[in-house]
């Protein structure tokens, strides 16, 4: 069983495989996994436990395809944030139901902070990003809407 990053086993490597997909829509989705490993559903949830204990994964949870969700509109937002306001309006932006992402990035003026919004629609994402901005004491953002998604998939390690 794993206990750092460096140290996985095949079983683990196997496990981690299979969690980068989707769980499978069965009533006990786990003993699915577990008989496909050969193993019983307590041996994967202790390892997946483990996995998470020693920082091999972060979480695991699940992903909401925002689209089929009914959220059409989304946007990363771009904040003008004076560096010594980076962490507070960092932290603000985190707290935000409808920012799903929230990252500095360094090196890029003044815009070091990026969000990203989602909404049911495009009027609805302008006044969340009005509204936001006000909250949060930004007046300078620039929006860049999503057109089309060309690609959206989790990255696979294993």
């Amino acid at each position: 069983m794993a206990t750092t990053q460096s140290m996985l086993d095949d079983l683990d490597k196997a496990i981690l495989k299979l969690a980068q997909g989707d769980l499978p829509l069965e009533e006990a989705p786990y003993d699915v996994w577990a008989a496909e490993l050969g193993i019983g559903p307590d041996e994967l949830l202790k390892r997946l436990a483990a996995l998470k204990a020693s920082g091999v994964i972060r979480e695991f949870k699940a992903i909401l395809r925002h689209r089929q969700a009914g959220m059409q509109a989304n946007a990363m937002v771009v904040w003008a944030v004076p560096e010594e306001r980076i962490q507070e309006v960092g932290n603000k932006l985190a707290e935000e139901p409808a920012v799903t992402h929230c990252y500095e990035r360094p090196g890029l003026d003044e815009f070091a902070l990026f969000s990203m919004l989602h909404a049911r629609s495009v009027s609805e994402l302008q006044k969340l990003i009005d509204a936001i901005a006000r909250r949060i004491g930004v007046e300078r953002f620039k929006v860049y809407t999503s057109v089309r998604e060309l690609k959206k998939s989790s990255m696979r390690y294993f």
